[in-house]
This record gives structure tokens, C-alpha cells and sequence, in this order.
């Protein structure tokens, strides 16, 4: 039986240094919260789930060279979907998503799916924002410092409101 490879190991050659010293930083603030990406085997895209629930996913591409953070929670309806009005009253934070929203020019665009759920205008945070694609949510490529830490506390919020969630079922 082979070994696992982490995502740290199979960002190697694909993304340069600096982006691998990032991704290594988010990664272990995974693992010290107990969680920890698992490859789903479609292309470099890996999901971090509690209590069998998605958290965020993450992915590696090889074609553009780069690493991003995916929260679909934001904008797929058709899963379950959390008003995040009451949990996220930071501005800061706030700003982070509104910047990091994944709008596209026409369906199909840009689109993480083969067969895109479309576009939406939607009031995220108190802020209405135009042609928001369905699949993808908030996205962040080749996350700073900054962002990262603002994807933190993402990650935490959406823990929690799984924690909550199965806590009420």
C-alpha cells in the first residue's frame, strides 16, 4: 500500500516557492485546527470537510501555475446555504469576500464546472453584486499573508456553522 501524498507534496513543481511557503502556512493552520485536505481526484482539487461537510476546497493548477481557496457557501443555493449576515460583522472581513467573490462575463466563463449553474446578482454582506457564478462563491488566488488570515477566520466561521448544524439535527 502506498503512502498518501499531502497537498504540500503535490504542489511541488507545480506552483513556485514563495506560493508553496503560503500554502504551507495554510495548511498547517488546518492540521492545528484537525483538519486536513483529502485529494478528490479531479485535477488538483482538494476539500476540507468537518463533520462531512465542506468546508472550503482547495486547488492546485498546474496550466496557470497557481493555488486558490475556494467557499462555495456564499453563493450555491442548491446546498445548503448560510446567511452569513449574522455571522460575519467584521469590515475587514466583509471587504475580503466582497473582493474575492467569483464574478464571471457570461455562464461558462471562468467556470470551475463543465456545465455552469449561471449567474446571479446577489446581496452578499449588505452589498449587491452582479453576475456572481453559482459553482464557485468566494475565491482567493495565490493568497498573501493577508489573505490568508482572512481565510482563516472564514474557515472557522463555516466550522462552526457546521458544528451548529449537526449539533441542531
Amino acid at each position: 500500500m502506498s503512502a498518501k501524498i499531502t497537498i504540500v507534496d503535490a504542489a511541488i513543481g507545480v506552483i513556485d516557492n514563495e506560493q508553496i511557503d503560503g500554502l504551507i502556512k495554510f495548511n498547517d493552520y488546518l492540521a492545528s485546527i484537525r483538519l486536513t485536505p483529502r485529494d478528490t481526484k479531479a485535477g488538483g482539487t482538494w476539500v476540507v470537510k468537518h463533520k462531512g461537510k465542506s468546508v472550503c476546497h482547495i486547488r492546485l493548477d498546474d496550466t496557470e501555475q497557481n493555488w486558490n481557496i475556494s467557499f462555495g457557501h456564499f453563493t450555491n443555493k442548491e446546498k445548503w446555504f448560510v446567511n452569513y449576515d449574522q455571522y460575519i460583522t467584521d469590515n475587514s472581513l466583509k471587504q475580503f469576500v466582497w473582493d474575492n467573490i467569483h464574478t464571471a462575463p457570461s455562464p461558462n466563463s471562468n467556470c470551475i464546472k463543465r456545465e455552469c449553474k449561471g449567474l446571479d446578482s446577489i446581496t452578499i454582506l449588505g452589498k449587491t453584486l452582479n453576475d456572481v457564478c453559482r459553482c464557485v462563491g468566494v475565491r482567493v488566488y495565490n493568497p498573501n499573508n493577508e489573505e490568508i488570515e482572512q481565510a482563516k477566520k472564514i474557515v472557522l466561521i463555516i466550522k462552526q456553522y457546521i458544528a451548529d448544524l449537526v449539533t441542531a439535527s
